[in-house]
């Protein structure tokens, strides 16, 4: 697949590749966009970046129908009327992708969302064109099939496909489907080495620790802070009603948006399940860490993230949860809502996975994970459901620990408990999480891939045309 990238570059030169997707900011794919689009633009590929839009709210409710479905949750049966709204919408969108595209084009749609849409665009113009799937689930099931079948016939319109895992690929598009990893930027403002005066400064500035007073020079904009769920069930910043103790206590962090998938509710369970189950062993030698550690819960805020209509609907869930908790454990848990500003949230985040002790991603179903790429990246110890992406991320006791039934509050607390108090084999695990992401996942690997496939669908495309 890797040919000489000098040649692929010039196949590919007077050619504009249009990246689509169905949102400018939040995680994955928006995530990724701006940082894949950059470097494709240095080493000299015209790239350009549609994001699709929709007046009709039902589009996404029903876009995220679909999300759910091909990770094998929901119900399967899909309506006339979501059918009509889904293809009534791609044909307004797929009107506007068509004045951007020139003849030499390519167009690379991802997910479900503009897939109809770009399907339509390019039956239309007869450009070369990649459908790039970030999700799915290494097992049929009656959710899956209804998903993949209704997709099916608008997929079959793209030259090429590309997947995350070759374990998410249906049996029908194996023999056009290459994999391409998702990946991190190791200089971007979540990923970047922070020296300390500029870890302390996000902290205090965010409103994650409290100080006299507020550091100056600081990167973030102080109008924006952190906020943290409050007993009334509103939302104030992070130091109130107190320091949560980031900076001096262990804790527990899962960052991710409020989506159901992602083991939110479980975690929480299991963490007042290993509370609980401590104070019932006070004379144990691992009492003291235990009853020190806290818990983070840290998400979006919930207007950053348009394509995720569930979004507010599980934050509530959630928030509803925090206050059943019994309130001698309830302080020792935060769910914090991130800035608006995904520069400033990135940073946020950055500083976050670098001070927890644990950095969890308890997902009940997920595509990739780049959360969990992104603490391996920075060092720090990592435990993750053993599912999909993650499962393909973390290797259970070489570079990070593997939670067998995020579901499950008992055994989510005893993975947490094992790192918490047996921690002799951190740095091996650190040290090999680390290289596992320098050697598979970081940007520049997964650019080459796309430049090797935007190469082979160009020149099949010229060819057909000498024919």
């Amino acid at each position: 697949m890797f040919a000489d990238i000098d040649d692929q570059l010039r196949s590919l030169r007077g050619r504009t590749v249009w990246m689509i997707n169905s949102a400018e900011q939040g995680g994955g794919v928006a995530e990724m966009m701006p940082q894949l689009i950059t470097l494709l633009r240095e080493i000299g590929i015209q790239t350009q970046w549609i994001v699709i839009e929709s007046d009709d709210p039902t589009f996404f409710d029903f876009t995220k129908r679909i999300h759910n479905l091909l990770h094998g949750v929901g119900v399967p049966e899909i309506s006339a009327e979501e059918i009509s709204c889904y293809e009534r919408e791609s044909r307004h969108i797929a009107d506007s992708i068509q004045r951007c595209l020139g003849p030499d084009d390519i167009v690379v749609c991802h997910d479900p969302q503009p897939l109809a849409a770009g399907a339509l665009a390019v039956a239309e113009t007869g450009v070369p064109s990649i459908w790039c799937s970030h999700i799915g689930r290494d097992e049929i099931t009656p959710q899956t099939k209804a998903g993949w079948e209704y997709l099916r016939p608008w997929i079959r319109e793209y030259d090429r496909t590309v997947f995350s895992l070759p374990e998410y690929i249906p049996e029908f598009l194996r023999a056009k489907t290459v994999c391409i990893s998702p990946a991190i930027d190791p200089l971007s403002p979540k990923n970047k080495s922070l020296a300390p005066q500029e870890l302390l400064s996000l902290l205090v500035n965010s409103a994650l620790v409290e100080m006299s007073r507020a550091i100056t020079n600081s990167p973030l904009d102080r109008d924006q802070p952190v906020q943290r769920l409050q007993p009334d069930g509103s939302l104030e910043p992070a130091i109130i009603p107190d320091d949560f103790g980031i900076l001096s206590r262990p804790f527990v962090l899962q960052i991710s948006r409020w989506d159901r998938l992602k083991g939110l509710s479980p975690l929480l369970r299991a963490f007042v399940h290993l509370k609980k189950q401590n104070e019932e062993n006070t004379n144990s030698n691992d009492y003291k860490k235990i009853a020190s550690t806290g818990l983070v819960l840290a998400g979006p805020s919930i207007r950053s993230v348009a394509d995720d209509p569930e979004g507010q609907l599980v934050f509530d869930e959630l928030c509803q949860e925090w206050q059943r908790v019994p309130p001698e454990l309830k302080r020792d848990i935060a769910l914090l809502v991130m800035p608006e500003d995904n520069h400033d949230s990135a940073l946020v985040v950055n500083a976050l996975q670098r001070c927890a002790t644990v950095v969890v991603q308890n997902s009940l179903q997920e595509g990739f994970g780049l959360t969990v790429t992104e603490a391996m990246w920075k060092g720090a110890l990592t435990v993750g459901a053993d599912r999909g992406g993650i499962r393909a991320q973390i290797c259970d006791n070489e570079n990070g620990k593997l939670i067998p039934d995020p579901e499950a509050p008992a055994e989510v607390a005893s993975v947490l408990k094992t790192v918490l108090t047996e921690s002799d084999e951190e740095g091996v695990w650190t040290h090999n999480a680390q290289e596992n992401v320098r050697n598979e996942y970081l940007i520049f690997q997964q650019a080459r891939r796309w430049i090797a496939i935007l190469d082979a669908v160009g020149r099949s495309h010229r060819q057909n045309l000498e024919r």
